[in-house]
């Protein structure tokens, strides 16, 4: 009997096996589908070499480029398909660029303003400029629009014109694809471009204004002692304190008494109080010993028809030596 049933049961197995075979669908197993392995595809290259190629193609744009749009417009299209590191390269490179290519759009831009009518025409930019204002001459919009797609700027400083780098619509633009360290730069420069700090010789700004700026400068150098562009932020740091510590045109020197106004001193101690662990404040309190010992007189009387006479001798001596004193703070 035990024979039947194992008989029956072997029989009844076999059938279901042989039905199965006619569902493919029921007993098939599936493999996993394939991953596609990037790594290994040679066909798509990884974004280092990518970021290669773009770097080397710009290199040679920015060598035979016959305008800065060309630059441009190749950094738009490019700069958000590379890395972090390679979009700085680039933009380093565009600085670059910029530097060697300004001086000969301005010198091609004078040689335009001495054609006839033409300087009359650029008088119709007016203040704030306006290109668009310009009227019955098309070819000279056009120009100057062109210019501004490659980031410059049009100024004007004592009824000269002249281009400058368009820093805050560069900021715009391509912070998103740079690393700190360059958002950083953009940001002073930006604030060094937008508004001019020094125009026939006097400051345009506060000198708080210009303290802050300097204290900005000198994060950015503390913040990024290896920085990309610690050269050019060092060279601003000095130019910008020189004018803090040195520009007393019109209305910082008192004519009767030859002392620092009160006003100026004041900015000093302001900044060295709000900010007393920077190097600026460092210096600028070592500046303040010095006025402290003079009784705030920082020139000797004039003789004759000269208002003022020569620098007291401690206040003279620490102008001399600024540029080394600068030098030793920021090494």
């Amino acid at each position: 009997m035990n024979k039947i049933r194992i008989t029956v049961v072997l029989s009844l197995l076999m059938t279901m096996l042989i039905a199965g075979c006619g569902n493919s669908k029921e007993l098939t197993v599936q493999e996993p589908p394939k991953q596609e392995v990037v790594q290994g595809d040679e066909t798509k290259p990884n974004q280092g070499d990518q970021g290669k190629e773009i770097d080397k193609e710009f290199e040679l744009l920015a060598s035979q480029a016959k305008e800065a749009r060309e630059v441009i417009a190749f950094l738009d299209s490019n700069l958000p398909k590379v890395d972090v590191t390679t979009a700085d390269k680039l933009f380093v490179a565009l600085d670059s660029f910029y530097e060697r290519y300004l001086p000969s759009l301005n010198d091609n831009f004078n040689t335009m303003l001495e054609q006839p009518g033409t300087a009359e025409k650029m008088n119709e930019v007016g203040y704030p400029i306006d290109i668009n204002n310009i009227k019955n001459d098309d070819t000279l919009k056009k120009w100057l629009l062109d210019q501004t797609e490659a980031h410059f700027a049009l100024d004007n400083t004592e009824g000269m014109f002249f281009w400058k780098v368009d820093y805050a619509a560069l900021q715009k633009k391509y912070d998103p694809y740079l690393s700190e360290d360059l958002k950083s730069y953009l940001a002073l420069r930006a604030a060094q471009s937008g508004k001019r700090f020094v125009e026939d010789a006097s400051l345009t700004i506060s000198r708080e204004e210009l303290g802050e700026r300097i204290l900005a400068a000198e994060h950015y150098l503390t913040q990024y002692p290896m920085g990309l562009k610690r050269a050019e932020v060092k060279a601003m740091y000095s130019e910008y304190m020189h004018h803090y510590i040195t520009n007393y045109r019109y209305d910082a020197i008192d004519d009767k008494t030859m002392k620092l106004v009160p006003a100026v001193k004041k900015s000093y101690e302001q900044l060295v109080k709000q900010h007393p662990k920077t190097k600026t404040a460092e210096l600028v309190q070592e500046y303040l010993n010095l006025i402290n010992e003079n009784k705030d007189v920082i020139y000797s009387p004039g003789q004759g028809n000269t208002l003022q006479g020569p620098l007291k001798p401690n206040i003279s001596k620490f102008w001399e030596s600024l540029d080394e004193k600068i030098k030793t703070l920021l090494a």
